[in-house]
């Protein structure tokens, strides 16, 4: 519709945004594990790091 303010999103902005909050939650479980020395998912942070640096990677494309 025409002239309306609001539109919907196109399946790729959408995308784009669920990538975005992904990788933005990653971030804060990444600063979580790195900050505590005794965490047992200490050994992923590299899976962590990869994956957060996907799914920014995505939400930029």
């Amino acid at each position: 519709m025409f002239g309306r303010n609001s539109r919907q999103q196109q399946p790729s902005e959408a995308f784009a945004a669920e990538e975005q909050n992904r990788g933005e939650g990653l971030a804060r479980r990444i600063e979580r594990i790195a900050s505590d020395p005794k965490n047992p998912s200490r050994g992923s942070l590299p899976l962590y790091r990869m994956a957060d640096r996907d799914a920014l990677g995505n939400a930029a494309a």
